[in-house]
């Protein structure tokens, strides 16, 4: 019988390989690519010592060394292993570390520095290397890790993110403790001292390590964080992510400055107060002065910051937007209806004054807006009136800093001088005088309220622009009475302007009668002239004959005597011939010849010879009547020609007889 031929020792056989078989097989492992191996120690090593938890160097627990990617057999009894999957961290986050085995962390640490240890993947390498138990500066970025998850505790977070029009203000929470006197830490150090031999720069906050090395402060800190992403640890630092700060048109900003130690003041004396305050007097004391730009002291900066955006830290500066294009202060009521419309906000809510300037969706940027209610005051003669009065007001820009130190805000400055002074202003004029007198002089008061305004600003280094009355409501009653007596003397002035327009109508009627008889006047005018030339000819002629007739006269008078004077002589020698008696009987001739001188009757009536008879009568009468027929044609004949020669005389012995 052979070894085997035994059925039971066959089966103890078998057993027996399927026992080492499945021992062996049991402590085969196979670590893929992507998983990590950890083992563990159950026996046959060295003890660990109290409080340490992750074996290493052969000491019996859980080994800090892992096993890569392979195949491992390990002796059953005395190994186990976990399988853990590779740490992927993706592009968006950052993974912070917790070790559970290390030093313990010192005195007001909150974090363990980092250690040499290939990004936690060498766990033995960070114990042996000093590392701290509990949360550690260091992270893991975008990548895939090898990580004992046993020996290190690991969590996800999300990376920081700032958008545009964000900044992002960094906290620490770990670091040299921030001194009592501090609000803002001060900028770590980048460059090595002998109090930090390491220092480097902290590649903004996304190198823990390289901060605490710079001596870096717990607390808010000074830089802020530009748009962008960042690795930045989140158990070391607090981003908080605000809006950037803007500035609007038509303002600048005044900056507190949060920054450096707090001030010490000196036990001092209250300053004496005079009985005549003079509004002149400096009205910034010590405490109110103005730093200039040191930013590393705390107070008022006195150069304002322009328009604009800024990655304003809101911890270590606060903002006073302060307007320097106009403030405009109103003093109306929005809900009376015969009030005229003045652009301002369509609801006026409570405000508060930390919310300045009131900007809404229904005002650009850049428009500062005060609102009251309408000044109520009382005449001299007892009449409540209601005055609506809007005011611009400008400070300017280098000015700014010293409105903010003096008065904290410009609400401040708005109610505890502005509106006072109006409101007085106004007040003291309507007591002066009476109520039709207060409205009369509208302008005049206006033109006042404001030179008291310019006046009075100026000592508070505001400049006031313009000051304008837009309604005053005065009693009903009052101007009912004002109102007919103003219609009567306007009716009165319409009847005298109807009585200078009816004389201006008469003039026009004058004129227009002498316009229409204008042609006539030409004509009598020129007929005038005609005549009076057409009398000057006639005079002139008249003249002309006048002085013609005369020389004419003169020269016949002179023919007359020198013929005259030659008859004459011819007379005197006839008569020393023939005789004188002669001389006048042959004249008497040549005349009887010549007809001159009739020596018979023109007419010749003959009756018979009894002279009595009636035939007589009738022969005297008949004769009559050819007399002055003959007469009257004779006459007729020389008048109708003057040129003709005189009627022949009739021939000697020619008898004219019917």
């Amino acid at each position: 019988m052979g070894l085997f031929d035994d059925p039971t020792t066959d089966i103890v056989l078998v057993i027996v390989v399927l026992a080492v078989l499945i021992f062996f097989l049991k402590g085969l492992f196979l670590i893929t690519e992507n998983q990590v191996g950890i083992l563990t120690r159950k026996m046959t090593g060295r003890k660990m010592p109290p409080g340490q938890v992750i074996a290493r160097h052969g000491q019996i627990g859980v080994q800090a060394a892992t096993l890569m990617p392979g195949l491992y057999w390990r002796f059953p009894i005395i190994w186990t292993i976990r399988k853990s999957g590779v740490l992927e961290v993706g592009e968006l986050n950052i993974a912070t570390v917790e070790s559970i085995d290390g030093h313990p962390l010192p005195k007001g640490r909150l974090l363990g520095d980092e250690v040499e240890c290939n990004q936690f993947q060498d766990a033995e390498r960070f114990l042996d290397g000093g590392g701290f138990k509990g949360p550690q500066v260091g992270i893991l970025r975008p990548g895939k890790y090898r990580i004992n998850t046993i020996a290190f505790a690991v969590k996800m977070w999300t990376a920081a993110q700032i958008n545009a029009g964000s900044v992002g203000v960094i906290t620490a929470q770990d670091g040299q403790p921030l001194p009592p006197k501090l609000l803002v830490a001060p900028a770590p150090v980048p460059t090595p001292s002998p109090q930090h031999p390491h220092a480097r720069p902290h590649n903004y906050y996304q190198d823990g390590q390289a901060f605490l090395d710079c001596g870096g402060f717990r607390g808010t800190q000074l830089d802020t964080l530009q748009p962008g992403r960042y690795y930045i640890n989140p158990l070391l630092f607090n981003v908080d992510i605000t809006s950037v700060y803007e500035v609007p048109p038509g303002f600048v900003a005044v900056l507190r400055s949060n920054i450096g130690e707090e001030l010490d003041r000196t036990d001092t004396k209250p300053t004496p107060v005079t009985d005549r305050p003079d509004f002149d007097q400096t009205v910034h004391s010590a405490i109110e002065t103005l730093l200039t730009p040191d930013r590393n002291r705390r107070g008022i900066w006195q150069s304002p910051v322009a328009p604009g955006k800024y990655n304003l830290n809101p911890v270590g500066f606060t903002a006073y937007l302060v307007p320097t294009s106009a403030i405009m202060v109103d003093w109306a009521s929005s809900d009376r209806p015969n009030a005229p419309e003045m652009s301002r906000p369509s609801t006026t809510p409570t405000r508060d004054t930390s919310s300045y300037p009131y900007l809404t969706d229904q005002t650009a940027k850049g428009v500062s807006f005060f609102q009251f209610s309408q000044l109520k005051v009382t005449s001299k003669d007892g009449f409540q009136l209601e005055v609506d009065v809007r005011m611009v007001i400008r400070i300017l820009p280098e000015n700014a800093a010293f409105i903010i130190a003096r008065f904290g805000s410009v609400f401040n400055l708005i109610q505890q001088i502005v509106h006072p002074l109006i409101d007085s202003s106004f007040r003291n004029n309507a007591g002066e005088k009476k109520a039709l007198e207060f409205v009369q002089s509208r302008s005049q008061l206006q033109q006042e309220a404001l030179e008291k305004a310019r006046t009075e600003f100026a000592k508070y280094m505001v400049e006031a622009q313009n000051l304008l009355i837009s309604y005053i409501a005065v009693d009903a009653s009052l101007l009912a009475t004002q109102t007919q007596k103003e219609i009567a003397q306007q009716q009165q002035a319409q009847y005298q302007q109807q009585a200078l327009a009816e004389e201006q109508r008469i003039a026009v009627q004058e004129k227009t009668a002498r316009a229409n008889l204008q042609p006539q006047v030409v004509t009598a005018v020129l007929q005038v002239e005609i005549n009076e030339n057409e009398a000057r000819a006639l005079v002139k002629q008249a003249e002309g004959i006048r002085d013609s007739t005369r020389i004419k006269a003169d020269g016949d008078a002179a023919a007359v005597r020198t013929v005259g004077q030659a008859q004459a002589d011819a007379y005197n020698a006839q008569a020393l011939v023939i005789g004188a008696d002669r001389v006048a009987l042959v004249r008497v001739m040549e005349q009887v010849s010549s007809g001159n001188v009739r020596i018979t009757p023109d007419t010749l009536v003959t009756a018979g010879a009894d002279s009595g008879s009636p035939n007589t009568l009738f022969a005297a009468y008949l004769a009559t009547l050819l007399s002055r027929s003959g007469s009257s044609s004779d006459s007729g004949a020389r008048d109708s020609s003057t040129a003709a020669a005189p009627s022949a005389p009739p021939k000697k012995g020619t008898d004219r007889s019917t």
